[in-house]
């Protein structure tokens, strides 16, 4: 059961990341940030430990405010 709200969750901080690189104007930046998130989710696919999962969330989030800050600098 654990696994698929923790799933549930990873799908979510990947779309949240998704509709953020929508706001990068520069074609370029969008699709490099947009290749860099997706490899970053793909390195992690197959992890399985709860535990490890929840860290991985955690940094994911961490790192959306850096990048959800950087964004809004360039507006």
């Amino acid at each position: 059961m654990l696994q698929f709200v923790q799933r549930g969750k990873v799908i979510g901080m990947y779309r949240k990341y998704m509709r953020l690189t929508a706001r990068i104007a520069d074609t370029a930046a969008r699709r490099e940030t947009r290749q860099w998130i997706q490899g970053d989710f793909d390195r992690y696919r197959g992890e399985t430990d709860p535990r490890r999962v929840e860290v991985l969330l955690a940094q994911a989030s961490r790192q959306y405010k850096e990048l959800e800050s950087g964004v809004f600098s360039m507006l």
